[in-house]
């Protein structure tokens, strides 16, 4: 090993204790790893990477990192790149990204179902396509009694409803004579490549190293087979599965907790078991308080600077829904008063429909306070759709994350290529569609408006028109209408700071569903809408009220442990049920 080596390998340990440690040295086991809250388990995967890279920094097979959403793939590249790896042979990406791009476009000879190229259509299109479909079969559509679209590996339906069984297959027929493919079907078409042809699965298997992933509790049944498929094809490959069963709040969505034993009934392989011990993210108070919502009898020690300062832990059940934007604005100033940053600050609710008037009277409250929401933006994020990547060069700020900007531009032109046979000349690079999009213009200050003149720009510049890219127009014009209709049914501000704030993840009180900041944190948590029929959702008490308690208890503890010292939650009053009886507290609150 070079003294350069040497070097990287003492910074990449030095700060890490010493089960940390024990986790990124550790590259010749297979890992099944839990980790509590705060414990730094984002630092630990990026490092395991960074060192497994240092081990092979020529190889080139794969590591691979499987996160859960995409926010949380660019955090451990950006990350990665502080550190110095920046190499083709490292990956970090969702499971549908994964699939992508190591199954589903190399081998899409291999399935007559996507042969002729790949068109993913998004819940809009869907929704779009489901109306019509019904329609036709003279059905009458409920929003509320969607179809189970999903198919099995074999093709087979599941859904069991005589009428949503032919919905169903009208979608899928509609779906196959517009040659495209639904989010769920990435990853049915991807098993049933790898199980139906042993040999390319066996190619793919052969070019990785390791597959690490990231919130092992939210892994489904199908991305468990996908991964079972590559390790039974190459037993070499190491995983390293991390995660906490506690914060799986995902089950309703296919989310399967596996256990150690679960896992190798599936894979050829052993695994060892480690646990990343302590908190350093929260005082003792506020560990001590979620912890009472702890599924799995962890004790949980604050290893945090701040493990024993003074913490704020309020529940107000008294404060009508009317009263609570002035409410939380007081909590906002003084969290600000204490030196405490925007961009510290969290509101989460169980459901985004409360989220969006609540923004706009906070923001005419605190006019000189800047709030962010992935739930509130005019374009809704997607991180398979090319539009949105489009907007993101858009929107983002020229010379800065230059990494990510070059990686998707670079995405951009795959799918312009491949998806809708744009034709580039062989020297054309992501570098060249940046400086093309960064020398556009546009005096529009309807944020909408102006991204249009970019995506127009950019088509006459790459000769694309109705005549020779039908699809492609069809695309942009579905893509402008979808953001319209969410600008005008949730009455979000067509501002450009608004388009540009969307991709602006660090400034800002953050306004969210709990859902979508696990895994993140903040100095201070203020949970609204903690309330019987939210918490846990009306839904999963009439199927199951085991289910339904335990969905509530996960909730509570991913909300409170995003805190670091200050805690307020809220029960508000005066929300109704569809049936305008009184909503109540939850009943897991005191």
């Amino acid at each position: 090993m070079s003294k350069m080596e040497d070097e990287l390998k003492e910074k990449l340990l030095s700060d890490l204790n010493e089960s940390q440690k024990s986790t990124v040295e550790d590259c010749g086991n297979n890992l099944y790893i839990t980790a509590c809250p705060g414990s730094g388990k984002t630092r630990a995967l990026t490092r395991k990477i960074a060192y497994l890279h240092n081990l092979y920094p020529n190889s080139m097979k794969k590591i691979v990192a499987i996160t859960y959403t995409g926010r949380a793939a660019e955090e451990i590249q950006e990350r990665l790149e502080i550190l110095g790896i920046d190499s083709d042979n490292v990956w970090v990406g969702t499971v549908h990204q994964f699939c992508l791009n190591f199954i589903l476009k190399p081998f899409s000879w291999q399935s007559l179902r996507i042969s002729r190229g790949i068109r993913i259509i998004d819940e809009y299109v869907t929704e779009k396509y489901l109306k019509e479909c019904a329609a036709n079969l003279k059905l009458k559509y409920d929003y509320r009694n969607k179809p189970n679209l999903k198919l099995t590996s074999e093709a087979e339906f599941l859904e069991t409803d005589e009428n949503n069984l032919k919905l169903a297959k009208a979608y899928h027929r509609k779906l196959k004579r517009n040659n495209e493919i639904d989010f769920e079907l990435i990853l049915t078409l991807s098993l049933s490549i790898l199980l139906r042809n042993p040999e390319s699965c066996l190619m793919l298997s052969r070019t990785i190293r390791s597959i690490y992933v990231d919130e092992f509790q939210d892994t489904t049944e199908e991305q468990y087979r996908i991964l079972s498929a590559l390790s039974n094809s190459n037993h070499d490959i190491k995983y390293m599965f991390v995660g906490d069963a506690d914060q799986a709040i995902y089950t309703g969505l296919g989310g399967v907790v596996k256990t150690k034993t679960d896992l190798e009934e599936i894979m050829p392989i052993k695994f060892f078991e480690k646990t990343l011990d302590g908190c350093y993210r929260s005082t003792q108070d506020i560990i001590d308080y979620y912890s009472k919502y702890q599924q799995q009898p962890i004790r949980i020690i604050s290893k945090a600077e701040w493990c024993s300062e003074f913490s704020i832990i309020r529940y107000n059940d008294e404060v009508s829904k009317d009263e609570l934007p002035e409410k939380i604005s007081d909590i906002i100033r003084q969290e600000l008063d204490r030196g405490v940053k925007e961009e510290d600050i969290c509101i989460a609710s169980p459901n985004y429909f409360i989220l969006f008037p609540l923004i706009k009277e906070l923001k005419m409250l605190l006019p000189d306070v800047n709030f962010r929401s992935q739930d509130i933006y005019p374009i809704k994020p997607d991180d398979l759709n090319l539009f949105y990547k489009i907007s993101f060069i858009v929107f983002t700020t020229v010379g800065k994350r230059v990494w990510l900007r070059k990686k998707i531009a670079s995405e951009i032109i795959d799918i312009l290529k491949n998806d809708y046979g744009i034709r580039f000349d062989d020297n054309f690079t992501a570098l060249d569609l940046l400086d093309l999009l960064n020398s556009f213009s546009s005096s529009k200050n309807n944020g909408l408006e102006y991204l249009k003149d970019f995506v127009y720009q950019l088509f006459i510049e790459l000769n694309i028109d109705e005549d020779n890219s039908v699809e492609l127009c069809r695309s942009t014009r579905e893509f402008f209408n979808k953001a319209q209709e969410r600008i005008e049914n949730n009455d979000i501000g067509v501002e450009l700071e608004n388009f540009r704030n969307a991709y602006d993840v660090k400034r800002g009180v953050n306004v969210s569903t709990i859902h979508k900041i696990k895994g993140e944190e903040y100095n201070t948590v203020i949970g609204i809408g903690l309330l019987k029929g939210y918490i846990p959702n009306w839904n999963n008490v009439i199927h199951d009220q085991d289910h339904g308690k335990c969905e509530a208890k996960k909730t509570l503890y991913v909300l409170m442990s995003r805190a670091k010292k200050s805690l307020y939650l809220f029960s508000e009053t005066g929300r109704k049920t569809a049936s305008k009886n009184d909503l109540v507290p939850t009943e897991f609150l005191s």
